[in-house]
């Protein structure tokens, strides 16, 4: 679905990140407990893409109106360096060697190669037209770029740094996944109803599949997952639909929010983040019985999201707070019997069920999900350097919460100016600034004790 920010850009608004590899056996799963928003990170202006190292020390986020990325250290929860890359960067992506990542920009029509030891710019690689995304495959060797307004995958040799295949597929191609044995392509074609698959080894599409109108994103259930199943969004129809991975038939479709931009999968492959981007929210669901999970809401303009290699947290870029929402997933581990042997698929049909001693095994939220009432109409939070404490402006109510994160409770409420819009915390955690639309001025609070 085409979103229109300003005069002079169009962006088709959603990436899929894909990040996957968690081992199952037969004795041993992953019971989780409800994911919960526990902090925001500011980043750049209008962040879009969001993709993490496939050892998940780093998550690079491109912010579309600066031109820039965000490295994100995952172990300070921090920014850590800031490059800059082409025009109106959208997708990226981390090649599997760690060595560099790939931005597409959308606006110059090329792709910027990052050094990821340096965390600097390498290079462009010209692609032409509007790249929006990129998958590598697992060795690193090559690239798959979807190029969106010349409905093309712009395939990139990794080693010459160089297009050396140009794929036509349907029309608008935004979403791009690669499967987790690197044999095949999925791009979900925006401008219709279908997806692409091309073949790996004789770069070719091989298939053009009927799917639900306007899919903005794919993504593949990893190795470990009990089920091979790839996802689709419909983001006209508001659905997600699941195809067998091996014979392209479908298994099921669910019903989720208005306009889904972008899924994320948990590394064993039982929860599926969706990102609905008019509700404002992430949808989460067992991604082998289609049961909801929770829905967790977020400021204005959620649109893409990815799941880190261990499973412990989903981020989301939001554009109004140029943040990305950092989503604590918790699991404990619960024995379960032998998985049921592969039946055959049924178009329509459920997945198959997970044997468990006495019931099936469904993801379901336990122990205590957090829920922080602030004031009226919350729209843009800011975290403390030492992140103990989150500060929430309240554009309905004009006032400042915060919020103690261990205790996940409201310890201040402040009055600010009319129709705050945007709140940051500056570095010392001594001083937290308010911008105040309607009375066009800033509040500058002493944080006092809570910094």
């Amino acid at each position: 679905m085409l979103k229109v920010f300003g005069n002079t850009k169009a962006l088709f608004l959603f990436i899929l990140i894909f990040i996957f590899g968690v081992f199952l056996n037969s004795s041993l799963s992953y019971a989780f407990l409800a994911p919960r928003l526990s902090r925001d990170i500011p980043v750049g202006s209008f962040p879009f893409g969001v993709a993490f190292s496939p050892n998940g020390s780093y998550a690079l986020i491109t912010n579309a109106d600066d031109d820039t990325v965000s490295v994100v250290s995952m172990a300070t929860k921090g920014v850590v360096a800031s490059i800059k890359v082409g025009s109106h960067p959208t997708g990226v992506a981390i090649a599997p060697s760690l060595t560099f990542a790939y931005v597409c920009n959308t606006a110059s029509g090329n792709v910027s190669l990052l050094n990821m030891a340096t965390l600097t710019k390498a290079l462009n690689i010209n692609t032409g037209g509007s790249p929006v995304n990129v998958v590598f495959t697992p060795n690193s060797r090559l690239a798959f770029v979807a190029n969106i307004h010349n409905n093309e995958v712009d395939v990139i040799n990794t080693r010459q740094n160089a297009v050396i295949k140009r794929l036509g597929v349907g029309k608008k191609p935004q979403g791009i996944a690669i499967s987790p044995n690197g044999k095949i392509v999925l791009v979900a074609n925006a401008g219709g109803s279908s997806v692409s698959i091309i073949n790996v080894s004789s770069l070719s599409v091989i298939r053009n599949i009927r799917t639900g109108k306007n899919p903005t994103s794919v993504a593949f259930s990893p190795l470990s997952s009990p089920v091979r199943y790839f996802y689709v969004a419909s983001g006209k129809e508001n659905r997600i639909y699941a195809y067998n991975a091996k014979n392209f038939a479908p298994v099921g479709k669910f019903k989720t929010l208005s306009d889904p931009s972008s899924l994320g999968l948990t590394p064993d492959g039982m929860m599926l983040f969706v990102v609905n981007y008019q509700n404002m929210a992430v949808s989460i669901y067992n991604a082998v019985h289609f049961d909801h999970i929770k829905t967790i809401n977020l400021p204005t303009g959620p649109i893409n999201v990815a799941v880190s290699p261990d499973g412990s947290v989903a981020l989301v870029t939001v554009t109004s707070a140029s943040s990305a929402a950092f989503i604590r997933i918790k699991k404990t581990t619960a024995a379960y019997a032998q998985i049921a042997p592969a039946s055959p698929v049924v178009p329509g049909a459920l997945a198959p069920a997970i044997s468990a001693p006495s019931s099936n095994y469904i993801p379901q939220p336990f122990g205590k999900v957090a829920t922080v009432y602030t004031g009226e109409g919350p729209s843009a939070a800011a975290i403390t350097p030492s992140g103990r404490y989150l500060y929430v402006v309240n554009t309905q109510s004009s006032t400042l919460s915060v919020i103690d994160v261990a205790k996940d409770e409201v310890v201040k409420t402040i009055k600010v100016g009319d129709y705050p819009t945007a709140v940051s915390i500056s570095p010392d955690g001594h001083y937290c600034f308010v911008v105040n639309s309607s009375s066009n001025t800033v509040t500058i609070i002493s944080t006092g004790n809570y910094y």
